[in-house]
């Protein structure tokens, strides 16, 4: 089978995916970008040097991968870049070169005789992907099926509701998710796929860059948003602080930290983009990972974090409870209730033996569990052979 994966984000995500995927298939994955650099997750590129428009030299392209990302990937499948000279699709000067590289790269893509090819993430250059592409079997991925809170983009949310009318197989990654994205769009629920993601083994392409911090520290990092609770996490910690004898709150990530937040005791920041090697310290290091989100679709702090056996206390919001086992791979706690996540962090910083055996649960389950990569590459490939219901009012 022949497979093209066109991403325009979520690269850890992608990456682990298509490292377990190459092995079983011949895959391509295609990144589009545009501008002086390509900064998301695991990767900041810089592509100043890059022509626009599609690159296929695999010597050419593996110029602008970090090293560890050419080791990774070794010849597992075939790498691409997609330069746009706009990240908007639509732009006053530069929207009609835009228009022209998607639609000349689309022919050279269509000559290939792709089976599938499968869409993760979004943009507004999905549109003209999808007039252009001549496959008769496309998927699509949808990380976030709507908006977060504080991060509200209704131009974005229409494309998607757009993109959901063509006819197309959807992938979403929580079980829950599936149901809300089949109401949520209105959708044929035949249309709509539960493939839960594996975790995020890129990052041990890794070496570790050593930070120096203490010896014993609860983690939270991504990027800083509304949605994710620090202030929740930051207010739980406030109670129980001074009861963790030496154990500290490291919060790391780009983004702004409110005002009221910033400058507690025993909280250590560290307030910028972390590099792929940083990341793998912190959470190496830490005692276990906190995601206190007030609303979620998919979590990558949590692939993340179980890639190290590295255990998560979670708000109980979405599908958190499909990957996040109570008591098992780490505790969940009822959404903004900042006593009962203080009691949590008490006692796992009390308990050892609850953290070794939370840690050695949380390898278990990603060998044999269900978001075990052998058996999610099955469902995906099964998904890719699946039929797709064609709805009746597209039926000519």
């Amino acid at each position: 089978m022949k497979i093209l994966i066109i991403a325009f984000g979520n690269p850890d995500n992608v990456l682990s995916l298509a490292k377990h995927l190459g092995g079983k298939t011949d895959l391509t994955v295609m990144y589009v970008v545009s501008g002086d650099r390509f900064k998301q997750g695991i990767f900041d590129l810089d592509i100043r040097s890059m022509p626009n428009g599609l690159m296929i030299d695999e010597g050419e392209v593996r110029k602008y991968l970090p090293k560890e990302i050419v080791n990774y990937i070794g010849d597992t499948f075939k790498f691409r870049f997609l330069k746009t000279p706009s990240r908007k699709f639509i732009h006053k000067k530069e929207g009609l070169l835009n228009y022209k590289i998607i639609k000349e790269s689309s022919k050279f893509i269509n000559e290939e005789n792709f089976d599938i090819i499968h869409f993760n993430g979004t943009s507004g250059f999905l549109l003209y992907l999808l007039k252009y592409l001549k496959v008769n079997r496309r998927v699509w991925t949808l990380h976030d099926y709507k908006s977060h809170t504080g991060e509200e983009n209704y131009s974005g949310d229409l494309l998607n509701k757009i993109y959901t009318k063509f006819n197309i197989q959807h992938i979403q990654h929580y079980y829950f998710l599936k149901k809300e994205f089949i109401k949520h769009f209105d959708v044929n629920e035949n249309t709509v796929d539960n493939v839960y993601s594996g975790v995020f083994d890129v990052y041990n392409a890794y070496l570790p860059k050593k930070i120096k911090l203490p010896e014993k520290y609860i983690l939270f990092f991504g990027r800083m948003s509304k949605y994710k609770g620090l202030d929740v996490l930051m207010n739980a910690f406030d109670k129980v602080k001074y009861e963790l004898n030496d154990h500290y709150l490291v919060v790391a990530g780009e983004g702004n930290i409110p005002k009221e937040l910033d400058g507690k005791e025993k909280v250590i920041y560290i307030n910028k983009y972390l590099s792929p090697s940083e990341l793998v310290y912190l959470v190496k290091n830490s005692k276990f990972v906190v995601a206190p989100y007030t609303d979620s679709t998919h979590s990558g702090v949590i692939m993340t974090a179980y890639n190290f056996d590295k255990p998560v206390v979670a708000s109980m919001v979405g599908g958190m409870s499909e990957v996040v086992l109570n008591n098992k791979t780490g505790l969940l706690f009822a959404n903004g209730d900042v006593d009962e996540l203080a009691d949590q962090l008490y006692y796992l910083c009390h308990d050892s033996k609850k953290l070794e055996e939370m840690s050695n649960n949380v390898r278990e389950f990603c060998t044999v569990g269900k978001i075990n990569w052998d058996s999610n590459v099955n469902k995906q490939l099964e998904v890719y052979e699946k039929e797709i219901i064609v709805p009746e009012e597209n039926i000519e």
